[in-house]
């Protein structure tokens, strides 16, 4: 079996020297001063599982890359050895520039790889700790590393770190539910890639005062294609939070609606995605968006006449997301 860390670009060095041959690519500009374009504003770091296949170690790569056109950064990426061996570490260092539109805008990203082996979790964290840009805030992306792998990296690895990341549609455990040190540092991907989401079903919803949308509510249902579990979990949360109030505003106990999430099982479907709001009354809301494209569709009477409305969603695009959850 291949391993991912030869799967991706870069030039093998030994481990020792990846920090010294760094400095010396960077040591003297074209002009002879300390080259410009390279103003890292932060640490990276892309950490793979076992599970994870070559097409999506180099997909998560390339998201992370085109992230830093925007956000210059150091990455490092935690390829782990799927063969014993002899357990020595292996390492790459890739590096590449972008020149901007106006031409005289340069942006150079610098990439330090290193294979490992799982259970060296002191090893590898005092190798990336010598790898970091010291001065800078850090950054963890988890992509299918087991809970129980990720919890033992509590008191090292990622120690320090600012945020971490996962992707909740592509994790088989569920991340949320570990006793984070400071579960507020964790963002999910997919929770970030509700953005236009929130802000079509919020546009919306901000035509009715919080009274309105509360009383009489009995249940708030979502249903969700298979491969968007993370938004369907991710959009029940976020409606949830909203509805909190309710308590106060209306006198409506929290416990008496009903919150469901649901698989869609009907394959003749249209939608991906579909958010519904069911009332004692002749009131309703729903939300859906259609599979293909960024189409999707209101259909809601709320006490101010019947509606229908074709709503636009732009998806974020992979390193869109991938800021979201790390910056905002």
């Amino acid at each position: 079996m291949s391993e991912l860390i030869d799967a991706l670009p870069g030039i093998e060095l030994p481990v020792s020297q990846v920090t010294q041959q760094l400095a010396a690519m960077w040591a003297v500009g074209p002009a002879g001063s300390p080259n410009e374009s390279r103003a890292s504003q932060m640490n990276v770091v892309l950490h793979f599982g076992l599970e994870v296949s070559v097409e999506q170690a180099c997909s998560r790569f390339e998201t992370v890359l085109q992230f830093s056109r925007r956000y210059p950064c150091r990455i490092i990426v935690l390829c782990p050895k799927h063969e014993a061996g002899d357990g020595s570490m292996q390492a790459k260092l890739f590096s590449q520039c972008y020149i901007g539109e106006s031409l005289r805008e340069m942006c150079c990203s610098e990439v330090l790889l290193l294979s490992y082996k799982s259970e060296d979790y002191g090893h590898l964290s005092n190798q990336v700790s010598v790898w970091l840009e010291s001065d800078l805030p850090t950054y963890h992306w988890f992509s299918a590393v087991p809970t129980q792998r990720v919890q033992s990296y509590f008191d090292n690895l990622l120690v320090g770190v600012r945020r971490v990341v996962y992707d909740s549609s592509i994790e088989q455990e569920d991340l949320a539910a570990m006793p984070w040190p400071d579960a507020s540092r964790v963002k999910d991907l997919a929770k970030a890639r509700l953005l236009p989401v929130r802000q079509v079903v919020g546009q919306y919803l901000s035509a009715y005062s919080i009274d309105e949308l509360c009383l009489g509510l009995q249940s708030v249902q979502v249903t969700y294609c298979g491969e968007m579990s993370g938004e369907g979990r991710g959009i029940l949360s976020w409606v949830r939070e909203c509805l909190n109030v309710c308590e106060q505003s209306a006198g409506v106990s929290s416990a008496t609606v009903r919150y469901e999430l649901s698989l869609c099982e009907d394959a003749a479907s249209d939608d991906s995605l579909r958010l519904e709001f069911t009332y004692s009354d002749q009131r309703y809301f729903v939300w859906r968006k259609f599979k293909q494209g960024s189409l999707g569709e209101i259909k809601a009477y709320l006490g101010k006449g019947h509606d229908k409305i074709s709503t636009r969603v732009k998806p974020l695009s992979p390193e869109q997301a991938l800021s979201e959850a790390l910056l905002f």
